[in-house]
């Protein structure tokens, strides 16, 4: 009879201490669990594996995109940007552990009675720090109104699983795009405001790096745009 692999039976229950922590989101890949590492307040990033994928390829990918985020999160924290601190990595684990930041998400903030002074100051706080993230070669692939938390310490912005290192202005302005099209969709009301100052935002923090980009983005909306038009026409010969 073949004994257990000693370090296989420690990963598990590493891994099994970690999803018993209290479950505050999970994602398409991903599950974010509340703890403390080192006597301070944490969260605890695990992603799952996937039952129909190769386990040789999930367990690739996973520790890759570990990896990677683990990477970006340590280099804008570095370069001043507001994002989490990394406190662990655990690459076998596919696990990530970073401070966890109190505070609302700026989506949850902009749903109440917020006047527009706030908001507009939330859009271009926003727009700063994306702005600061593509000055260091960063996209960061879901910069919604979900995924920036308005903290003690000012706005911080979370999640970088979709993250990727790029020099293409095309992923910047998929950035702004995807900020856009969420303040249209999420907060009708304000939308107009939360566009405008925030790309008054972007500009000021990247100066005339940014024409380029956001000309891209309006090129993007417009594509979308097109798409949307046919797919109504198409539609409506049906």
């Amino acid at each position: 009879m073949v004994s257990e692999d000693p370090w296989k039976k420690l990963v598990d229950g590493m891994i099994d201490s970690v999803v018993k922590l209290p479950l505050i989101a999970r994602g398409a890949e991903s599950e974010l669990h509340l703890g403390a590492y080192g006597g301070i307040k944490a969260v605890f990033k695990y992603r799952r594996p996937k039952p129909y994928m190769d386990p040789r390829l999930d367990a690739m990918l996973r520790r890759s995109r570990t990896v990677k985020e683990a990477k970006v999160l340590l280099h804008a924290f570095s370069e001043g940007v507001s994002v989490p601190r990394l406190l662990a990595v655990y690459p076998t684990l596919y696990l990530l552990v970073m401070e966890y930041v109190e505070g609302p998400r700026m989506k949850e903030v902009l749903e109440g009675h917020v006047d527009t002074s706030k908001a507009c100051s939330l859009a271009k706080s926003a727009a700063a720090i994306l702005a600061k993230l593509h000055l260091i070669g960063i996209a960061h692939g879901d910069p919604t109104t979900s995924n920036f938390i308005v903290s003690p310490r000012g706005l911080v912005l979370i999640d970088f699983g979709l993250a990727e290192y790029t020099s293409d202005i095309e992923d910047y302005a998929v950035d702004i795009h995807l900020f856009r099209r969420a303040s249209l969709s999420t907060h009708a009301a304000i939308s107009g405001i939360l566009t405008d100052c925030f790309t008054r935002g972007y500009r000021e923090q990247m100066g005339n790096e940014a024409d380029p980009i956001l000309r891209r983005a309006e090129e993007i909306e417009l594509r979308g745009r097109y798409v949307e038009e046919r797919r109504t026409v198409w539609g409506a010969g049906r």
